[in-house]
């Protein structure tokens, strides 16, 4: 079993400041910006304006920049139509390293499926083999009647530890969140209560070269509070969820009765959770 982790996004201007996001068309406001401020509403989101037309997303990067991960958050119009993942060295010639048509519904899958996954709350994920470029394009294909609409948009370069998280493991742990009061006699009153995914994975870093892409993902990126996907398992990545760090420490120091290696855990809540 392996876990996957993709905190870094070639679209953010937050990540990347020297980057440049661009749309064919984009609605006002409804901007491309939004793909990667990291906002979940159903609200916020980039899309064109004619309908029947090839719509397209290109990120130029600052410098050739390498990826292997593709993620639409949930809230996107994109179930069963058809997309393209492209790069290009120079802005003009584009070559294809995802064509695929989503899927309607979600189901058990693989990071890895040739179909990418459709998680329980409607976000898709896909892996792919890494790749370097300078220029990365999303292409949506044209619907009668149709535009797209995206409210995240992540690709970027995901982390995958070599060994598997320190028990105890429990990918589906969650609290809840709301105000509740209680009166006189015992009867228990509350709001809406929201369930939220929350837990800690702990691992142990085999090499410097694994503390080195925690050191970078993790302490680099998702310790600033960059929502970052995990995928507890790949094999399992219908479960997927998107996480904030919260106010706990985050650490992957050495221990004396792990041969002088590194161990840490990766505590996570859920980000904006899904309204019941």
């Amino acid at each position: 079993m392996r876990s996957a982790f993709l905190v870094e996004n070639l679209c953010s201007g937050i990540q990347f400041p020297d980057h440049t996001i661009a749309a064919n068309e984009e609605a006002s406001d409804h901007e491309v910006e939004r793909l990667a401020d990291g906002r979940r509403s159903v609200l916020n989101y980039w899309t064109p304006t004619t309908v029947n037309q090839v719509a397209n997303v290109t990120v130029t990067c600052d410098r050739v920049r390498a990826a292997d991960m593709l993620a639409l958050d949930r809230g996107h119009t994109l179930a069963g139509k058809a997309l393209t993942l492209q790069v290009s060295d120079d802005g003009s010639t584009y070559e294809t390293l995802v064509s695929v048509t989503l899927p309607d519904v979600s189901g058990p899958g693989d990071l890895d499926d040739d179909l990418g996954v459709v998680t329980e709350e409607g976000a898709w994920l896909k892996r792919f083999p890494l790749v370097a470029a300078l220029y990365w394009r999303l292409e949506i294909a044209a619907v009668a009647s149709y535009v797209p609409q995206i409210v995240g948009l992540w690709i970027g370069k995901h982390w995958s530890p070599i060994r598997i998280a320190d028990t105890p493991w429990d990918e589906d742990g969650q609290e809840a969140v709301g105000e509740m009061v209680e009166s006189s006699t015992g009867w228990m009153g509350s709001d809406q209560w929201t369930p939220r995914r929350s837990g800690s994975l702990a691992f142990r870093l085999d090499t410097s070269e694994e503390y080195d892409q925690a050191r970078y993902h993790i302490l680099g990126h998702y310790a600033r509070r960059r929502p970052m996907w995990i995928v507890p398992d790949v094999s399992q990545a219908e479960r997927a969820l998107l996480a904030i760090r919260p106010q706990e420490r985050l650490a992957f120091p050495y221990e004396r009765d792990w041969w002088r290696l590194r161990r840490g855990s990766i505590v996570y809540l859920e980000h904006e959770p899904l309204l019941p």
